[in-house]
């Protein structure tokens, strides 16, 4: 994994604005609820998901989307008040990266089109699902599996919400990937024109 300058600034910044943006708006939206369902992680799955689609159509081999999430899960989970359930958590959006990575890797390999919508749902919805596994675990672990049981319900809305949080996060990252390819496509034709 060879990393050029173009990669590292992508690294750096994109792992910095997902952690700077976590800090601060995390805990602030984190304690509002829409109804039922409860903003908190809302920051992190947006942001992460929103970061990774973008990431993944700018940059092609494997492991830059793995790095950054890494990253961002250092700087992210350090500031929680229970290191564990961080660990924990932090685990589930690193592996929720990598598995990102890798589908988005393996689809380049296969197709030689961008990142599309339809590629992305999918890709999104199982690394979302990916990323929440270690919490769902430690959960199952702890309160046993009748106590699990019991709370499941519970825990496929969280799930659920999770994953909506990242389509969302994925869809707006789709958004800003066509804005940077018309803006580079009006450079091309402005360098054209003279």
């Amino acid at each position: 994994m060879a990393l050029n300058a173009r990669d590292i600034s992508l690294i750096a910044v994109f792992s910095s604005l997902w952690t700077v943006l976590q800090v601060q708006l995390g805990p602030i939206l984190g304690q509002f609820s829409i109804g039922p369902i409860s903003l908190h992680g809302a920051v992190n799955r947006m942001v992460g998901w929103l970061l990774m689609t973008v990431m993944a159509d700018q940059t092609s081999a494997f492991g830059r989307i793995s790095l950054m999430s890494a990253i961002a899960v250092l700087g992210t989970r350090s500031i929680r008040v229970n290191p564990f359930e961080g660990l924990i958590v932090g685990s589930g959006y690193a592996l929720g990266g990598f598995t990102f990575d890798l589908l988005a890797h393996i689809k380049r390999k296969s197709s030689s089109e961008a990142l599309v919508y339809r590629l992305c749902i999918p890709i999104t919805i199982a690394s979302s699902l990916v990323a929440s596994t270690p919490y769902l675990l430690s959960r199952m672990y702890f309160l046993g599996p009748a106590g699990f049981a019991v709370a499941s319900p519970l825990y496929f809305i969280s799930t659920c919400r999770g994953i909506i949080f990242s389509l969302i996060g994925a869809s707006l990252g789709l958004q800003i990937n066509a804005h940077l390819k018309g803006l580079v496509n009006r450079r091309l034709i402005d360098l054209i024109r003279g």
